[in-house]
């Protein structure tokens, strides 16, 4: 698996620059944003893919430091970007398949609704449940589609991202990260540099 860090573009593949610079400036943001004071108390109800299964989390927004404590992947799984936004009717249809993300969408960044907004979020484990035990930290990393910005090989891109969704285990995020067109991977995985703390609760906590 291949993660790229959002501070050192110098460091990946040129083919891949079109697209990665423009997944940076999208999430640019989202350590700033999400470390403010007000967002540092709010919790947050979600739903997230854990081995398979659908369960609801509550994510607590904490201070952004370079955190000494254990931790565990979180993967925010986007939807591909080449269509209107949220609007996959199309690509069901020529795909034979129904695209319904959790998030569809959900504007964590608070920047106003953009494509990054549609996606899933899978975890590397099972969280524990409410009442103090909220370890380990939770580390985020962004899934995308990998464009490269020719229309041909985007499109077989999208096809082929698209068919695997949704991913709803670690092990189907990195099968979906080791697809190949073109000799290209489909996905590419961006370190958010984010940390939050997490645990699983009853799916009326939401509402």
């Amino acid at each position: 698996m291949q993660r790229f860090a959002n501070s050192s573009p110098s460091a990946r593949p040129s083919r891949l620059a079109f697209f990665v610079l423009g997944a940076v400036a999208l999430v640019g943001g989202l350590s700033l944003t999400l470390a403010s004071p007000a967002a540092a108390v709010k919790p947050q109800y979600e739903a997230a893919y854990v081995n398979g299964i659908t369960v609801t989390i509550e994510a607590i927004d904490l201070p952004q430091v370079a955190p000494p404590q254990a931790q565990r992947d979180f993967y925010q799984v986007v939807y591909p970007t080449t269509v209107p936004l949220g609007d996959f009717q199309s690509l069901d249809q020529s795909l034979g398949i129904v695209l319904q993300p959790q998030c569809a969408p959900c504007d964590h960044e608070g920047d106003g609704i953009d494509a990054v907004d549609f996606h899933d979020h899978v975890l590397a484990g099972m969280p524990s449940g409410p009442g103090g035990a909220y370890t380990p930290l939770w580390h985020v990393f962004l899934v995308l589609p990998a464009y490269t910005g020719v229309k041909a090989h985007d499109d077989a891109v999208t096809t082929a991202y698209a068919l695997q969704l949704p991913a709803t285990s670690v092990a189907a995020v990195d099968a979906l990260e080791s697809t190949l067109v073109d000799g290209l991977p489909v996905a590419v995985e961006i370190d958010t540099h984010f940390y939050f703390l997490c645990a699983v609760v009853n799916a009326n906590a939401a509402r």
